[in-house]
Order: structure tokens, then C-alpha cells, then sequence
């Protein structure tokens, strides 16, 4: 879970302004009434903190909160995402391999860790649906991998095709697997993102897969973004490179979301091959380490 710095009663001006900037940065979007509560100050002053890094060009301002510069309610450029915790991404990738198996039909959307995966993923048989050209490219030279891009509006940021268009294509489809990722996991909201059309993509994904696994770092627990798009309850398994905190495991174990920890998977890992996630399942309840 991310953790911000205690915050007591008295902040100066300045020191309120650079933590409002890194919440933002960190969180890919900031609420008023959050601020406010956890910086101790009233709405309007958290307003007029917004509208005077807005002026100044460090944030844009929206209605009831604020994003960063660079996204504008878009997904940020797939280059900066990438470099976002790299090792933490290669964990979870490593892991989430391991539940793919032949004759699968997955969908991995537009996030840097489902590009991730499509680098480990072995060259075996079975189809891929995305619409992410990032993630279609690192699977060009897998022969037995039959890789179905959607089409659709190209979004050149995030290097992937959104719109009316590209989610028709996915209705097309039977998806036994779907893997992605979001900006924030909040348990009451759910799954949060900053760009609209992502958003949409993802909902369509989660909506049309029989199995979902949520692959997300441990900066993601806790934290809302901008725009939710998914609850809880509607993941089946969660990877993630660090045991998830004691009250937020008990929660998702009441929603029967079964939670895998990537910390300690091998370079070497390999897919299953007696039945996949279905003949393997993580124990509900118990946050497992593979090796």
C-alpha cells in the first residue's frame, strides 16, 4: 500500500503545494475533499492550492480534484510508465505466466506490466487478444502465439487502439483470461484510472473474461486515481510483488479474491502444464509465495 507522510495540523504553505504535487505524481490523480481531510486544512484552501498549480502549469485541475501535467485525463506516455518500477513488473510477470496455459484465449490490455508478460510468455499455443501495440510487438516472433489486435482510434500515448471500434472487436471473442492493471486499488471504489478511453477498454475486458487477474505493484493498494471503472469483487486473483497489509487481505478474502505474492518467483518459471490456474488454484485467504 502506498503510505503518505504523517501529516500534522501545521504545514506551510509551500510544503502543502510539493505534497499535493507528489500525491498527484504518485497517485496519477488527487481528490479536494481527501486533501483536505488528510492535509488538515478546509476544501477551499485545497482549491486554491489546485488553482494556483494549475496557473502555474504544474497540474491540471478538474472538477473535484486535479492530474498530472503530462496525462490530462489521458494514459501517460507508455515510455514513462514503463520505466515505473521495472523489477517489481518482471516479478509479476514471471508469476502470472505460470497461469497461462496451451489453447488459452487471453486478452492483456495497454498497462507496461501486460507488455511485461508478453516478453516472458513462452512460444506456445494459444491466442492473444489486445489491443495494445506495444504488446502485440513484443509478440511477433512467438510462431505458435496467435496475436488478434483490435483496431480501433490509436491513442499515440499509451500506444494502444481504444474506442467504440476496438471494444466491438473484443465482444467477438471468448476470453478465458484476462490480464491487466490499473493506477489504484481502493476497497470501497475499486479500480481507478486517470485516461477515460482506458478505462472503457478495461471495463469491456473485465466484463467479457471468464477469469480476471489484476497484475499490479504494491504502489497500487490504496490508492484512488481519477476515473474507477471496476469493483473488488469483480477480480479473481491478484498478483503482486509484496504480501498485501493484514486488513486489506481480510477484505479481499471476504470477496473471495485470491491474492498471489511475486517476491520470490524464478526467472525460470514456467507455465503450467496439468490444467493451469483451474487444477493449481491459490488458496483463498492465504497470500502465496512462489518459487
Amino acid at each position: 500500500m502506498t503510505e503518505f507522510l504523517s501529516i500534522g495540523p501545521i504545514m506551510l504553505v509551500e510544503e502543502r503545494l510539493r505534497e499535493i504535487l507528489r500525491r498527484v505524481r504518485d497517485s496519477g490523480g488527487v481528490r479536494v475533499a481527501v486533501l483536505a481531510s488528510e492535509l488538515h486544512v478546509t476544501p477551499e484552501t485545497i482549491r486554491r492550492d489546485l488553482e494556483r498549480l494549475d496557473v502555474d502549469g504544474k497540474l491540471i485541475r478538474t472538477h473535484g480534484g486535479a492530474v498530472p501535467i503530462a496525462s490530462d485525463r489521458r494514459e501517460l506516455p507508455f515510455d514513462v510508465r514503463e520505466s515505473a518500477n521495472p523489477t517489481q513488473k518482471r516479478l509479476i510477470a514471471l508469476a502470472a505466466v505460470r497461469h497461462i496455459i496451451e489453447g488459452d484465449v487471453i486478452a492483456l490490455d495497454a498497462s507496461s506490466t501486460a507488455r511485461e508478460l508478453a516478453r516472458v510468455m513462452p512460444d506456445m499455443s494459444l491466442t492473444v487478444v489486445t489491443h495494445s501495440l506495444a504488446v502485440a510487438s513484443e509478440l511477433v516472433d512467438r510462431a505458435h502465439i496467435r496475436v488478434i489486435s483490435t483496431g480501433g482510434v490509436l491513442d499515440a500515448p499509451s500506444l494502444s487502439f481504444v474506442g467504440s471500434m476496438a471494444e466491438q472487436t473484443l465482444a467477438r471473442f471468448h476470453v478465458k483470461k484476462l490480464f491487466f492493471s490499473c493506477q489504484g486499488l481502493d476497497l470501497e471504489r475499486g479500480l481507478s484510472l486517470t485516461a477515460d478511453d482506458q478505462a472503457g477498454m478495461k471495463r469491456r475486458m473485465i466484463d467479457l473474461a471468464e477469469a480476471t487477474y489484476l497484475l499490479a505493484d504494491s504502489t497500487k493498494f490504496g490508492v484512488k486515481a481519477v476515473e474507477f471503472f471496476a469493483n473488488c469483487d469483480e477480480l479473481d486473483f491478484i498478483i503482486t510483488d509484496k504480501p498485501v497489509v493484514a486488513s486489506m487481505m481480510t477484505a479481499l478474502t471476504a470477496l473471495k479474491v485470491q491474492i498471489e505474492v511475486a517476491e520470490h518467483t524464478s526467472e525460470h518459471a514456467r507455465p503450467f502444464d496439468d490444467g493451469g490456474v483451474e487444477s493449481k488454484p491459490v488458496p483463498a485467504g492465504t497470500a502465496s509465495q512462489t518459487h
